[in-house]
This record gives C-alpha cells, sequence and structure tokens, in this order.
C-alpha cells in the first residue's frame, strides 16, 4: 500500500469556470508572468519560457492568452500557477481559529492574556498590503505595530523601492487591536481574492509566496475588513475547498 499523496502536493480543487474567467481579458499573461518570474519587454509572459515549462510553443501560450487555455491543458496551468491545496485548507483552519481566539480574548481578557499575552499577540499589529516589484501581484503580510526596523524590512521584503533602494510604503496599511483580528482581516482578503491567487516562483519571496495574488483583483479596502469582518467563511467551494475537508 502506498502512502497518500501529501496534502501540500495534492492538486487543487478548483471551480474551473470561477478561474477561467479571473483568467480573462489577457490576465493569463500576467498570471503566467508572476508563477514564472518571466517577462518579455513589454510586460507580458514570457513565451518561450512559458512554453518550454509547459511543453508547448511560444505561439500556443500567445494563443492561450488570446483565446483562453483548452480544456486538456488546464489542470497544468493550474499546476504552475497557483498554491497548492494545502496552501487553500490551512488558511480555512486558520481562519476559524483564528476567530475562535479572538472570541475568548474578546469574551474573557484575563483568560487571553494568559493564553497569548506573552507572545505579544494581544498588542496592536498592522496589516500591510504591499505590492511586488517587478511583478503585478500583491501580498498582505503582518507585523507588530510596534516594531523594529528590521520587522519593518521584512514585512516590504519583495516591495517597491525608491531611486535609492529603500522601501517604498505599502500600497495599504492599517492597525488592527491584535494578531487575531489582522489575521482574520489577511484570511478574508485571500478569500476573497481566491481566483486571481498565484504562487511566486521559489525563491522570489522570503513570506509570503502562496499568499499573492494579481493586483487588479477586485476587493474591499482595508477599513472595510476591520469594521465588518464576517462572522463565518464563505462557502468551502467559493474558496477551493474540498467537499468533507
Amino acid at each position: 500500500m502506498t502512502d497518500p499523496t501529501p496534502l501540500w502536493r495534492t492538486t487543487e480543487h478548483a471551480d474551473l469556470a470561477v478561474l477561467e474567467q479571473a483568467w480573462g481579458a489577457h490576465r493569463l499573461s500576467q498570471i503566467l508572468g508572476a508563477a514564472l518570474g518571466s517577462y518579455n519587454r513589454r510586460g507580458n509572459v514570457d513565451a518561450r519560457t512559458a512554453g518550454a515549462v509547459l511543453g508547448v510553443t511560444e505561439g500556443t501560450i500567445r494563443r492561450w492568452v488570446r483565446t483562453g487555455v483548452p480544456a486538456g491543458k488546464v489542470q497544468a496551468v493550474i499546476d504552475l500557477v497557483r498554491p497548492p491545496q494545502g496552501a487553500f485548507e490551512l488558511e480555512h483552519s486558520d481562519l476559524l481559529t483564528a476567530r475562535q481566539n479572538l472570541a475568548i480574548a474578546t469574551a474573557d481578557p484575563q483568560k487571553g492574556a494568559d493564553l497569548w499575552g506573552h507572545k505579544g499577540w494581544l498588542d496592536r499589529h498592522d496589516l500591510a498590503i504591499v505590492k511586488i516589484a517587478g511583478a503585478p501581484v500583491m501580498v498582505a503580510r503582518i507585523a507588530r505595530h510596534d516594531r523594529s526596523a528590521t520587522a519593518q524590512r521584512n514585512m516590504l521584503q519583495g516591495g517597491l523601492k525608491d531611486a535609492h533602494g529603500h522601501y517604498l510604503p505599502p500600497a495599504e496599511i492599517l492597525t488592527f487591536p491584535n494578531y487575531f483580528a489582522a489575521s482574520i482581516a489577511r484570511l478574508e482578503i485571500l478569500e476573497d481574492v481566491y481566483p486571481f491567487r498565484v504562487q511566486m516562483p521559489e525563491g522570489k519571496l522570503n513570506r509570503g509566496s502562496t499568499k499573492a495574488w494579481l493586483a487588479e483583483a477586485p476587493r474591499k479596502p482595508l477599513s472595510s475588513y476591520r469594521r465588518n469582518p464576517r462572522r463565518r467563511t464563505r462557502s468551502k467551494a467559493q474558496v477551493g475547498i474540498r467537499p468533507g475537508a
């Protein structure tokens, strides 16, 4: 009897129609380029690189960008550009846990302090949306509000820099009352941009390579996630969770 495939290598349980709609309007070029870290001079995916990885010609890649990926090749593209199934299921579990922990800390502050006070998780935390340099993608990162210069650089790692090589401010940043509130907001954002998620190439980012999404994905401003966190997750079908998971 062979061992089951590790969840982190399991093919994503995805609604193909939702992904194909998100990849329309030439976004397939962007998502392929982001996943491969390879672009041409016009900022589109380098068709030669993409073709070599997917086992097709440059012309075929250009045709897919114009007219869509044929049914027989959709899974190969998903495997290349999307985070693994384990990423989505872990996020789903983390969101449920964060909601439970926030409820405990709110209802019983002393219990919350006993459980998490020594870790600093009840202190204020910032959630930052960082635009990645040289790629049409965003990532969401959490850091303590009262953080060191090193923690600030880690939060902005891979982001845009000025002419002097200093990181520019994030595209958006907001302070939350504690780590759990910030974590809930980040995980809800990742649910909302689910069809636009992309797996960044290995070595591109030290943090968040599985938590990136196309910059043009529609989403609410951060302030909305702080004011109106959802009480329950989206349906499993909407965020790629396998039935029964």
